[in-house]
């Protein structure tokens, strides 16, 4: 029983409902259900009139300790949010922010840009701006121009207000009157006197271009925005509204959410934030001092200049005296030259970002190349430069690229651009360090034989929004410092999911510098303890590694694909360990836990089908149980057109996946892959998606068992192909209970048995509706659902065992039977 102590929100300890549970915590009722029935520390119910009632304050006390998930929190919660704050809002008859909580404020900047912004990140309430600026608000302000166009809208209005507080008021006054005198439409004048939306425009390109200028920037932002064509001036005075409420580092999120809706070439996507902390944390660390310059000779959003002006300022933070760092790069782009640029602006540096028209090495080759103490890139991969002779007749000091990529031209070239003693990371693609290609393993070969590669990193799959490409960092350091030999590090197994992409968190990058400082001797404490703070304590995952010698690699054909060499890890000369021996103790450990397993998933089967006769007659009493439509427990509704969600619509690379019959699987939704619509046209129907506890049916095609929408696929699309059933709240129905029911082979039976006699079955909402579902009282259900739960746990771990024994099996007959070097040749004589 939890505590009664007294609340300002309330003075006496009632007891409440399930539902009233649900209103609290803002929360659907089968949510509530779920929380019971899989918290084994969920308040005890007492039963009144065969209702189920809980003490208020033992719920609060649970929902205390209950986190909001960042898809589910409301304006005003913040990273620490509980449901049980939520409730006791709800008790004082407050939603979203307290009511005493100042309203948040704008920034102001000064007129000259003389800070960084801080290091902290994003929070919450920028996520939800940005999703607003980049979603069906920038469809209907470009109209017929281009998301680029739109962009430098964005971005010019965030220089705007963070350089001239005057005339970002004059633009933020003239959109305000604009959206007051009757939001007038596009370009054809407005009602009343307020702007029309090509005249704002107008002069928001006029006003940033009278900024940027100061800049050396050439780019004109009238120009680019004319090209916009707004539905009318209230839908662009709500752009400079949304800008003006975006805190202090929401320039990344820009960047990560038009990523998501723009299908980015190679030359064009832009560096994932978690990949440019790791590898400037990996240069910094090998460069052993804070560097003064940093170069980056492909240019994107100036990501990797960006993240070393901040590491920069929270070293001067740490030690003032310390000197700022300089940073500089180019772009044949002009918007990477104009986004990057006004991304430093935006952190208080004057931008030194060049626009040029050659290739980055061939100022290199006239001896005017940049020199510094770090270089971070990530060039385009794979691709052919258009000014292919230079490849062939420049000075290249470890060979000539071939012609049909300039893979290791870049890597080349970054290494020509070092200060003594400086170092370098550059984004490859894996087959830049196998190909079969005679120059570029010539060039692999001379550039180990000359030490000046230190480490290369293996990366995880799907990293980019625009390539599934594999990837792997090289760090390279100045030829005056060579080293013996090259550290392969395999971090492809870290990073989470996001959508359709991988994403590298601060304990990633944390694990990855541990590793890299261990294995390489990079052990004393840097020059500014506050970088080794920024990115300590370190994480404990083992990264694997193997320091191998130059002549080995050149032994095997010059590969720097690490999996070529940590594989083989296992010879060594300590003892020739066995590879194959390794791997098959390891499978025959999987196979004793897995085993482990199964016995423990048996014992709690048998246990529950022990409890109370539930695996015998005694069922409860009969009239516990009644009769009921499917229609009347549950809202049924099919999944949207092919006309609303096509295939036109759907990518590998967009965020919110779409369910389709074939991702229903054992009772459960499996992974989309690469069945995914952008975040505008989800939100476009918000009716077709999906939340925690509804139950997924096959509406056409082949019928299969129906699956269960777990907490993690919350806002996830309903297909065409499925029909979605949704437990009314006024209705004490358990959705695992229901599952149960609709998979029962009599149940697959009655459905296959209604549907349309066509080329291709189907089933109607109003046919499905009419099934007759048997339900006991609702604690019944709950047991019966966590009996059927527990049985297919428990036919799960014994296939897992089997699978986990048959590949045991394999690895033990290629142990005994694969030593044919050992066996003498066989003789008739």
């Amino acid at each position: 029983m939890g505590s009664t102590e007294p609340s300002p929100y309330y003075a006496e300890d009632p007891q409440i409902t399930r539902r009233r549970i649900a209103e609290l915590a803002d929360v659907t009722r089968p949510t509530v259900t779920v929380w019971e029935r899989r918290s084994a520390d969920f308040p005890t119910p007492r039963r009144a009139d065969g209702t189920g009632y809980f003490l208020q304050s033992d719920i609060l006390g649970w929902l205390d300790g209950r986190p909001v998930p960042l898809h589910l929190r409301q304006p005003g919660e913040g990273p620490n949010a509980t449901y049980g704050a939520r409730a006791r809002r709800s008790l004082a008859g407050v939603r979203g922010e307290q009511p005493d909580q100042p309203a948040r404020a704008v920034a102001r900047f000064p007129t000259q840009p003389s800070r960084p912004l801080t290091t902290e990140r994003p929070d919450q309430r920028d996520r939800a701006v940005v999703q607003e600026l980049m979603g069906r608000l920038a469809d209907q302000v470009r109209g017929s121009g281009s998301m680029e166009n739109y962009l430098h809208l964005v971005f010019g209005l965030q220089y705007l207000r963070a350089t001239s507080g005057d005339r970002w008021e004059t633009v933020r006054a003239r959109s305000e009157a604009a959206a007051k005198a009757g939001n007038g439409h596009g370009r054809s004048g407005a009602a009343g006197t307020g702007a029309t939306g090509a005249e704002l425009l107008d002069l928001i390109g006029r006003t940033v271009d009278e900024e940027v200028r100061r800049l050396g920037m050439l780019r004109s932002f009238t120009a680019s925005l004319s090209k916009l064509t707004p539905r009318k001036a209230g839908d662009v005075a709500r752009v400079v509204d949304l800008v003006g409420r975006l805190g202090d580092n929401a320039f990344q999120l820009v960047i990560d959410e038009y990523e998501r809706h723009a299908r980015l070439r190679s030359r064009e996507f832009f560096t994932p934030q978690g990949l440019v902390r790791v590898m400037a944390a990996i240069a910094r660390t090998s460069l052993g001092r804070a560097p003064l310059t940093v170069y980056d000779p492909y240019v994107r959003g100036g990501e990797f200049l960006a993240e070393s002006v901040a590491v920069s300022e929270g070293v001067r933070t740490m030690h003032p005296e310390a000197e700022p760092v300089k940073v500089f790069g180019q772009t044949t782009s002009p918007d990477a030259a104009l986004l990057a640029s006004l991304n430093l602006a935006l952190r208080g540096v004057r931008p030194r970002v060049r626009l040029v028209r050659e290739a980055p090495w061939a100022a290199v080759q006239d001896g005017e190349g940049p020199a510094a103490d770090l270089v971070l890139t990530n060039p385009p991969f794979n691709m052919k430069d258009s000014a292919g002779e230079a490849c062939r007749t420049g000075t290249w000091a470890y060979g000539a690229p071939p012609l049909d990529n300039d893979n290791l031209a870049y890597a080349q070239h970054v290494l020509a651009s070092l200060r003594p003693g400086g170092r370098a990371a550059i984004v490859m693609p894996n087959k830049a360090g196998n190909s079969r290609s005679g120059a570029e393993t010539a060039i692999r070969g001379a550039i180990v034989e000359a030490g000046v590669l230190e480490c290369v990193i293996g990366m995880p799959a799907k990293l980019f929004s625009g390539t599934a490409v594999p990837v792997s960092v090289w760090l390279l350091r100045h030829p005056a410092e060579p080293c013996d030999g090259v550290l392969f590090l395999d971090a492809r197994h870290l990073g989470v999911k996001k959508g359709s992409r991988r994403v590298l968190s601060e304990d990633d990058l944390q694990v990855i510098l541990d590793t890299y400082r261990k294995e390489s001797g990079h052990l004393p404490p840097l020059t500014y303890p506050a970088y080794e703070d920024q990115y300590g304590p370190y994480g404990s995952r083992p990264v694997p590694s193997a320091l191998v010698e130059r002549q080995r690699i050149l032994d095997r054909d010059c590969s720097l694909n690490p999996l070529d060499h940590i594989s083989a890890k296992g010879v060594v000369a300590d003892g020739e360990a066995d590879s194959a021996e390794d791997a098959s103790s390891r499978a025959w450990l999987e196979v004793e836990v897995l085993r482990e397993s199964s016995i423990q998933k048996d014992a709690h089967a048998a246990s529950l089908c022990g409890e109370d006769g539930m695996g015998g007659s005694d069922w409860g009493d009969e009239q516990e149980w009644i009769e009921a439509k499917l229609a009347d427990l549950c809202e049924i509704k099919a999944g949207p057109s092919f006309t609303r969600v096509g295939s036109k619509d759907r990518g590998p690379d967009e965020p919110v996946p779409v369910v389709f019959p074939r991702h229903l699987k054992d009772g459960r939704v499996t992974d989309t892959g690469v069945d995914r619509v952008s975040m505008e046209l989800a939100d476009r129907h918000p009716h077709y998606r999906l939340r925690e506890g509804d139950i997924l049916c096959v509406r056409s095609g082949k019928t299969a068992r129906p699956a269960l929408v777990q907490a993690e696929q919350t806002g996830w699309l309903m297909s065409p192909n499925v029909i979605r059933l949704r437990v009314r709240e006024d209705r004490e129905v358990d959705p695992e209970y229901l599952l149960g029911w609709l998979s029962r082979p009599e149940s697959i039976a009655w459905i296959e048995d209604r549907s349309a006699a066509t080329a291709a079955p189907s089933i109607s909402t109003a046919s499905l509706g009419g099934m007759t579902v048997r339900l006991p009282g609702l604690e019944r259900q709950l047991r019966i659902a966590e009996l059927l739960r527990s049985l297919e746990e428990q036919a799960r771990a014994h296939l897992e065992l089997a699978t986990a024994v048959t590949r045991a099996r394999s690895l033990l007959a290629e142990q005994l039977m694969g030593r044919a070097s050992q066996l003498r040749p066989f003789s008739s004589s």
